[in-house]
């Protein structure tokens, strides 16, 4: 391992010795406070001739900060950091050298802040060199919303009708709440994020091509949702709440409390969420017979089903610094939703001719009550003041579904006479997982800017799946043995990566990584015997170059290997029904798929970004359909279907038009191409697809704000499916009022009701057409108020469970 080591590094240097130019111009320095460093202060990089913003910064754990590369001429620092006074250097001449600005540093303010206001400088869209991050409160449009729908209208997200989420016309998307693992994908994730108000993010970061440290799952990168987490030094917090009105109503309420003072912080968050809405669908599927190829039957289902989710959610933790070096903390989150289907169904089958032969009217009831909990403890020690850093964090993941159902199915004919007498069945379905895992990160300076980061992890996780169901026949119950199934599934992954970072030359920085993970699954269906290993192990590199040709453009060009496995839920072979006609079952022969990532960038006055993309993923999971023309029954099954090809390219700007007005497009056009076998039937699907978003935010006087937000998503292929053009958008308004400490929205979401699904799914006997509709017209008022005193510190905290959280894969 230290030869392959040694060797990769040299490799590496050597690569990139070759662009080498002469050494740029820049400024360095250090933010301090009376006694300590002051870490994530805003440095700003002005023009001394005009005052024009250059660059804006922010210093690291130790205060440090860098402009680099900086073109001649004569410049002023300014600093702002809560708490202190605002700060400007002297005129610094920089020509070509490396000029270290003279010590800063900031005062406390003299008068102690009465309360925290609520406004905010941030723009609503921030592009950093590996990634795109959403500041969700600087949108009032995300007012009363829910984290899926916050996610639905940010730049290159999409999200389908049964909430998965894709990211540049692609699915496999990795989901991050604070830099940990969800462990959750498809309808649990969809659940959760829906449970979730938007008056709890903070940030959204969107990583198409995360480095190495990050782990490799994700085929098409990582959403990191970052949740609120006050700063500022003393007590404070805030307080939210809210009320939606659509066809149905829908409430939040939320507090968040921070305490930082001298070496302890402490902190906790406190959400209700409720919401009740609706989704009407209609589905025709005419099947073909599997020899002839012509029309057997036509299956027509109408369907209408409110649905209700009560959802509480809670954080509390503590960061404590044991020394100037060490810092430690553990952090604990408890989430639970509990939900409500009452999905009432109308099924028509026809035979070849058209002619209406049965009739099916089915109930399904279910009430999923979904328990999350996780518990995450760090610590920290910085060696020197150098930059050399040991990290080490453990997790303990446990997620509960106490998941009940109940259906009722009665058969008629043409004329509605009974053909049989009403049938019922009862689910019990509970499924959990527990997941234990530990991490630890090194991170070394090396000369010249350069910065060697390596590290190591290891998870071990368990899904437990034990299904029954029960028909009731003649007034007794009898175990339905042919649905119920028991199913355990282990799994270990254990992982290890090397990154070095450093600047070369004049304009070009250079970063190269290098991931190895090993997975050893073992599935045990216990009711009957059969049991599957899947081992395997893989090398993930990354590479990054960056070029700054002057302070107009900026170019750089990256690579990734990744690999989205199959979601747990998938690879259990149980049968999950949705009515007496539709089921859906996992597959536990389902195999990894692995994407190539290559992505080319262009950065034009840091306001204007376009990228150039090229994927190749082998092995891509889909959902089809299969069918069973003896009993007219529709199995949904996830598989291996094909490869996928994608080009693509998107634009995004973020642009003030004036004091008042500021601008926001988003646009990703893409080819996408899915080849592949299904059901021995070959399939070759392609199209042109984009995604469209944009606002307009308005900035008035005496504290009111406007914002117009939406999106278009294009037609485009998914998988063996052709989804239709969907959009919509919204229109919000807001006050500061109480002195500035609060803020009152109104929010009007999707007012023309624009949003809804269409779409068709063509292959082998399968030929069905889906529309789908649910409650999306919502107006929310919404109520924010922040309170707090800042104090003065002796002492820099150093510790933030939430922010070494974000260092875990």
């Amino acid at each position: 391992m230290r030869k392959f080591t040694t060797a990769f590094i040299c490799l590496t240097i050597i690569t990139i010795q070759s662009m080498a130019q002469t050494v740029p111009g820049k400024i360095t320095g250090m933010v301090t406070g009376k006694e300590t460093s002051v870490e994530n202060a805003a440095v700003l990089l002005i023009k001394a001739k005009d005052s024009t913003l250059v660059k804006t910064i922010i210093t690291d754990k130790l205060g440090r900060f860098e402009f680099s590369p900086v073109a001649n001429g004569n410049y002023i620092i300014a600093v702002n950091s809560i708490g202190f006074k605002k700060y400007y250097s002297s005129p610094l001449t920089v020509a070509a050298n490396t000029v270290q600005a003279d010590k800063i540093e900031l005062t406390i303010q003299p008068k102690q802040l009465d309360a925290v206001t609520v406004t905010s400088a941030k723009p609503l869209i921030e592009m950093k060199a590996d990634k795109l991050v959403v500041n969700v409160d600087a949108s009032p449009t995300n007012a009363g919303s829910t984290a899926l729908e916050v996610l639905e209208k940010s730049p290159g997200i999409t999200v389908d009708k049964d909430g998965n989420i894709s990211l540049k016309g692609k699915q496999g998307v990795t989901v991050l709440i604070d830099g940990r693992p969800s462990y959750m994908s498809g309808s649990d994730l969809a659940n959760m994020l829906k449970g979730m108000s938007a008056s709890q993010l903070d940030q959204l970061e969107i990583m198409t091509n995360p480095p190495a440290k990050y782990d490799a799952s994700g085929n098409s990168g990582i959403i990191n949702i970052k949740t609120k987490k006050l700063k500022v030094v003393g007590f404070n917090g805030s307080v939210n709440a809210g009320y939606g009105q659509g066809v149905y109503p829908k409430t939040n309420a939320g507090v968040n409390l921070n305490y930082r003072q001298g070496k302890l912080n402490t902190f906790g968050s406190f959400n209700y969420n409720y919401r009740k809405a609706y989704q009407q669908f209609e589905v025709v599927r005419n099947v073909l017979n599997s020899n002839t190829h012509a029309l057997a039957y036509t299956f027509a289902q109408s369907a209408r089903m409110p649905d209700t989710r009560n959802t509480f959610s809670s954080k509390i933790g503590a960061d404590y610094s044991i020394s100037k070096k060490t810092s430690a903390g553990i952090s604990l989150n408890f989430f639970n939703t509990k939900m409500t289907y009452d999905n009432n169904s109308t099924n028509k089958i026809s035979g070849n001719t058209g002619n209406l032969e049965t009739i099916n009217n089915s109930r399904t009831y279910m009430t999923p009550n979904v328990s999350n909990y996780n518990g995450n403890i760090f610590i920290t020690h910085q060696f020197d003041s150098t930059g050399k850093e040991l990290t080490f964090n453990a997790d303990y993941i446990r997620y509960k579904d106490k998941h009940q159902q109940f259906f009722t199915n009665s058969l008629f004919d043409k004329n509605n006479t009974p053909l049989s007498k009403t049938d019922t069945l009862n689910g019990n379905l509970p499924t959990g997982f527990e997941i234990y895992a530990a991490k630890v990160d090194y991170t070394h300076p090396l000369a010249k800017k350069a910065r060697l980061e390596m590290g190591a992890k290891t998870s071990f996780v368990t899904s437990d799946n034990n299904i029954r169901f029960d028909s009731t026949i003649n007034g007794n119950i009898v175990t339905d043995s042919k649905r119920s199934n028991y199913f355990i599934y282990k799994e270990n992954v254990v992982a290890g990566y090397i990154n070095f970072s450093s600047p070369i030359g004049k304009k070009i920085s250079v970063q190269a990584g290098l991931r190895y993970e090993y997975t050893n699954g073992k599935g045990n269906q216990v009711t009957t015997g059969t049991t599957f290993k899947n081992e395997y192990g893989q090398l993930f590199p990354t590479l990054y170059i960056s070029y700054e040709a002057n302070e107009k453009h900026q170019f750089s060009i990256n690579y990734g290997r990744r690999i989205n496995r199959p979601q747990y839920r998938d690879l259990n072979p149980f049968v999950f029904i949705i009515d007496k006609y539709t089921y859906q079952k996992g597959n536990p022969y389902l195999q990894p798929m692995f994407s190539h990532n290559i992505e080319l960038s262009h950065s034009f006055k840091h306001f204007i970004n376009t990228t150039l993309n090229y994927s190749k993923t082998t092995g891509s999971i889909s959902e089809v359909v299969e069918t069973n023309e003896a009993t007219k029954e529709v199995f949904l099954i996830k598989k291996n279907i094909a490869s996928q090809e994608q080009f693509g390219l998107a634009v995004n700007m973020n642009k003030g038009l004036n004091k008042w007005l500021t601008l926001n497009l988003n646009a990703n056009v893409f080819h996408n191409r899915y080849k592949g076998i299904v059901n021995d039937t070959a399939v070759d699907l392609s199209a042109v697809s984009g995604n469209f978003s944009g606002g307009l935010q308005f900035k008035f006087s005496k504290g009111w704000d406007a914002e117009v937000n939406g999106f278009y998503n294009t037609r485009g292929v998914d998988g063996v499916s052709i989804n239709n053009g969907i959009g919509m958008f919204s229109l919000a308004v807001s006050k500061a009022i109480l002195n500035s400490k609060g803020k009152l929205t109104l929010n009007i979401r999707d007012p023309f009701l624009l949003q809804r699904y269409t779409g068709t799914t063509k292959f082998s006997t399968v030929d069905a057409t889906i529309n789908s509709r649910w409650d999306n017209r919502v107006i929310n008022l919404s109520f924010n108020y922040r309170f707090g005193k800042a104090f003065k510190t002796t002492k820099r905290n150093t510790g933030s469970a939430s922010e070494e959280q974000s260092r875990i894969g």
